[in-house]
């Protein structure tokens, strides 16, 4: 597959990704692209009836759906059919509903590796969770991956990264944004870690980055800051170090950085030596930089 186009995709590849339209009356039209570890559709048709189950089909991944439709129904599996609004859903560990479309609908879907979420929030949310009240963040996402689908131009590989990049960084700022909502864990000390942990994913590349400094973004104390995290058994430094590790997998994994030495690559990901890099890699993933490194090659 070429990652660097859009393709036009038919009932057996969507069906691929968890989603069959029941009945051939009313066909729709998809298309495709694969920037990096995520995938984007954008989906369009008449009245009809689709099946979704995104569940097996992307065991490892959140889907983001932006849905417009004039009306919508949905059910699960044997439930009756509930009318529901069109709207933003994240659904953290996938979808598994019947949805009806009355008119004219589209929806516009990311699939993003669930393990880059687990990194904004200190849990992710149990079930899907639809909302109806559309904000700047969630629309300006949406017409970010529409305008990406609708071009006909081949993405460079440097074009491709940064879509992937800003689709993780845009993904985990709305479930953020929205986690007090969707997680049940919306206490205030809860979004205050939460916050904190969203600063740290965004700057733990700078080597710079002290508890003290994420304490001061999230505008708190740094004990007050110290008091929330123990109360979900971690800490700022530990979250700093957790965070950083993940950079630094993440740049092992991927060819393109196959130039940059160990050494390179701790720099990059906020480590002020090889050494603590590896503590950490062992720490979070039992691993090591060379052992990442030889699975992706073998």
């Amino acid at each position: 597959m070429d990652l660097g186009i859009v393709r036009e995709i038919g009932p057996q590849e969507l069906i691929d990704h968890g989603i069959r339209p029941v009945g051939d009356r009313v066909p729709l039209r998809a298309r495709e692209r694969t920037p990096g570890s995520i995938t984007l559709l954008t989906l369009r048709g008449m009245s009809s009836e689709v099946v979704i189950d995104t569940v097996s089909a992307h065991p490892e991944y959140s889907v983001f759906a932006f849905l417009d439709a004039e009306a919508l129904w949905s059910r699960s599996q044997d439930e009756p059919w509930l009318q529901i609004e069109a709207g933003l859903v994240i659904a953290a560990p996938g979808i598994t509903r019947v949805l009806r479309c009355q008119g004219r609908w589209s929806a516009t879907v990311a699939f993003v590796p669930r393990a880059a979420m687990a990194s904004f929030v200190s849990a992710l949310p149990a079930d899907a969770q639809l909302f109806s009240d559309r904000r700047l963040l969630d629309r300006a996402m949406q017409d970010f991956i529409e305008g990406l689908l609708d071009a006909d131009e081949r993405a460079t590989a440097i074009e491709r990264y940064a879509v992937e990049q800003l689709i993780v960084e845009m993904g985990g700022a709305i479930l953020l944004d929205r986690v007090g909502a969707v997680s049940g864990h919306g206490s205030p000390r809860a979004v205050l870690r939460d916050r904190a942990i969203a600063v740290i994913s965004q700057q733990c590349g700078d080597p710079g980055l002290t508890p003290t400094q994420v304490a001061r973004e999230v505008q708190s104390s740094l004990r007050q800051l110290q008091l929330v995290f123990a109360e979900a058994e971690n800490s700022v430094a530990g979250e700093i170090r957790r965070q950083r590790a993940r950079l630094a997998r993440s740049l092992l994994v991927d060819s393109r950085y196959d130039v940059l030495s160990i050494e390179q690559i701790a720099q990059r990901a906020g480590f002020q030596s090889p050494m603590s890099l590896r503590r950490a890699l062992d720490e979070a993933y039992k691993t090591t930089p060379r052992a990442l490194r030889a699975q992706r090659r073998g």
